[in-house]
């Protein structure tokens, strides 16, 4: 069977069609940074899920009138223009909803208070422990003793608001090879965190213990070492 390498390559479009290509790209660029520029945004982190959803539709509509010969480019600025609109639309019902802001942006979570987990959020589908501790880690972050509060924005950003050194108090440790010390036996007295929600308190040498708040029985020793940046 020979294999049609211009088929492959280049479709059925003549060569002429770069040309085509050559104009088309830059025209549908500018006209999504200009999209972009009218929606007041400046950068990903600020995106909501619904600007998400916008920024993929621009995108599709943009790469599509780009290289396919039957999108017509005013067909493509059509899209944008309804997609502006929308977004404008919905903007001004945020604006005059607390409840259409909540559904198409979210709300701030709390992921942690006073150095324990609020494991109904963490534990649910916002944010993994495993995503979270390592979040934290990036911020030089060595045990939840450290913090006052931890909230995930609607932006899906962290926001990190720490104890002031001499706050500092034990806590659970996150670095791997603190955290993987966990058991469930309680060797000697000390203060121990819950391994799953970070409840910390003074414990005696005994073979099983149940957290109170997560009915958790998994303990590592706590730490307190203070923050260095």
């Amino acid at each position: 069977m020979e294999i049609d390498w211009h088929k492959i390559f280049f479709s059925d479009h003549p060569y002429s069609f770069f040309i085509e290509i050559l104009i088309r790209t830059p025209l549908m660029f500018l006209a999504v940074v200009l999209i972009l520029r009218l929606t007041g945004k400046r950068g990903v982190q600020q995106l909501s899920i619904f600007e998400m959803v916008m920024i993929i539709s621009l995108g599709s509509a943009a790469g599509d009138s780009m290289f396919y010969e039957d999108v017509g480019l005013f067909h493509a600025l059509a899209v944008f223009g309804i997609i502006l609109l929308v977004y404008r639309i919905i903007i001004l019902l945020i604006a005059k909803s607390e409840k259409v802001e909540k559904l198409l942006e979210g709300e701030a979570l709390y992921l942690l208070r006073d150095g324990r987990l609020c494991i109904d959020e963490i534990g649910g589908d916002e944010m993994g422990a495993d995503e979270f501790f390592g979040e934290l880690r990036s911020q030089s972050i060595e045990h939840l003793g450290q913090l006052r509060y931890v909230i995930l924005e609607d932006t899906g950003k962290l926001s990190v608001f720490y104890q002031p050194d001499q706050d500092v108090k034990p806590g659970l440790p996150i670095l791997p090879d603190d955290y993987n010390k966990k058991s469930k036996k309680i060797e000697q007295q000390g203060p121990y965190s819950c391994c799953r929600c970070g409840n910390t308190k003074m414990l005696q040498q005994f073979d099983l213990v149940i957290c109170e708040y997560c009915k958790n029985n998994e303990w590592v020793k706590a730490i307190d070492r203070k923050r260095i940046v």
